[in-house]
């Protein structure tokens, strides 16, 4: 078991040094047991940007996004102190409540060692919401105009 966690680790390694908070994610695993280590490690990866398939024969059961723009609504951008960065984004909290697919559980290792569960917003998913709702903005601006001969 031991060797494979190894394995992992020098074979992930690679791919976590080349993001930008490698320093960071380091110092943050470095001191846990090896077999933490490797579940420390595995976790960021995941978080990490990368493509995701989206092909339509992969999908089942594809319906429109209704009410976009209503639910957009109720979304809050803002700025805050992300450690030692100022960051912009929404808080997973208030996205749960009008979109509770794109919001997940994780249970993380805090620096004292404590497993913790923190919220994970999938900002992609984001992205399809967004779409309708400019759709739904372009359709009540060309109602606005035909109303007003324009």
């Amino acid at each position: 078991m031991l060797r494979i966690l190894l394995v992992t680790y020098l074979v992930l390694l690679p791919v976590i040094a080349n993001a930008d908070p490698f320093d960071e994610i380091l110092a943050h695993c470095k001191d846990l047991p090896l077999e933490k280590i490797f579940t420390c490690i595995m976790r960021y990866a995941s978080e990490l940007a990368r493509p995701r398939y989206s092909d339509q024969n992969l999908k089942k059961n594809v319906t429109p996004i209704n009410s976009s723009l209503n639910k957009i609504a109720h979304l809050n951008g803002a700025t805050f102190q992300w450690k030692k960065d100022e960051s912009i984004g929404v808080i997973a909290q208030d996205v749960e409540k009008v979109f509770p697919e794109l919001v997940h559980n994780i249970k993380v290792t805090d620096k004292n060692g404590a497993e913790v569960t923190l919220k994970q917003v999938n900002y992609a998913g984001l992205v399809g919401v967004l779409i309708e709702a400019v759709k739904e903005l372009k359709q009540e601006n060309k109602k606005l105009r035909e109303q007003l001969d324009l």
